[in-house]
């Protein structure tokens, strides 16, 4: 435990598994204590399990974050309980795959949003007032790669990660000078559940033969920038190439993203070394 945020009071939604168990763990590492927020009280708990044994404080608290009263909750419980809240780690999300045209996909793109959109918008809201009566309280949104380039069958996921950045670089502005810092974090594929039940044929092309960051490398990721501050933060790097042409000219953006279908391009980038997505979560518990 190195102690840098001993004291530091961190609110982690979707903390049961995945990026959210990994960033609560990441924390607690650090010293801080740490809220874990998420609908399955038994998962819930083991992650709580796993925070004491690192010597932090913690309070579980069974948090559906598309109900208000449930998120009003939430923050009452961890005001009660620690008094304040220094960052909140809004994680809490889905995912869908599916092409524009399927039959589901505008109900795909509801859930979506409901779940990882809206859900963030009311605790961050929820949060605010407490941080800016503090004078002090960082807010970290989980978008994606994909929250500034989509790839073909990610549409509906797309649609809510460009949101869910906008929502971040907006109000980052609007709290400019309150000492309440916005940071925003945009991570390629990650080996969590996400896409545990699609079919490989399925998945967009350029994930088919892509090596997933793990979500420890994402956890590490979001506690680097609340600790420096920053308000942005591409994984892998590589991947910023990829933006990086998007924001110069949709068509290089597109061609970029058709060359990372092919495996050369994607181990020449460092992003394809031989284990892909469904032979990482091989190795992760099913949790239903």
């Amino acid at each position: 435990m190195d102690g840098y945020f001993r004291s530091t009071v961190v609110v982690v939604t979707g903390a049961s598994r995945g990026i959210g168990r990994s960033t609560a763990l990441e924390f607690a590492r650090r010293g801080a204590r740490v809220v874990l927020a998420a609908r399955t009280a038994d998962r819930l708990a083991h992650v709580a399990d796993e925070v004491r044994a690192l010597g932090a404080e913690v309070l579980a608290v069974p948090t559906d974050v598309t109900a208000p009263d449930s998120v009003r909750a939430l923050v009452a419980g961890t005001v009660g309980r620690f008094g304040r809240i220094d960052v909140l780690v809004n994680n809490a999300g889905i995912g869908k795959v599916g092409a524009a045209e399927s039959a589901t996909f505008d109900d795909d793109v509801h859930q979506t949003l409901r779940a990882s959109l809206f859900g963030m918008i009311d605790v961050t809201r929820a949060v605010l007032p407490i941080m800016r009566r503090q004078g002090s309280g960082t807010v970290v949104g989980m978008s994606s790669v994909m929250g500034r380039k989509a790839f073909a069958r990610f549409g509906s996921y797309a649609i809510v990660m460009h949101a869910v950045s906008a929502f971040s670089d907006s109000l980052r502005q609007e709290l400019a000078g309150s000492g309440v810092r916005v940071s925003v974090i945009h991570p390629a594929l990650t080996a969590t559940d996400l896409l545990r039940d699609t079919d490989e044929a399925e998945m967009p092309p350029p994930f088919r033969h892509m090596t997933p960051l793990s979500a420890d490398d994402v956890a590490r990721a979001v506690v680097r920038a609340v600790r420096r501050g920053r308000r942005r933060v591409v994984l892998p790097r590589t991947a910023s190439i990829l933006l990086l042409a998007e924001a110069f000219s949709p068509r290089l953006g597109d061609l970029v993203a058709t060359a990372l279908t092919k495996r050369p391009v994607a181990r020449m980038l460092g992003m394809s070394r031989g284990t892909t997505y469904h032979d990482a979560i091989l190795s992760l518990p099913a949790t239903g």
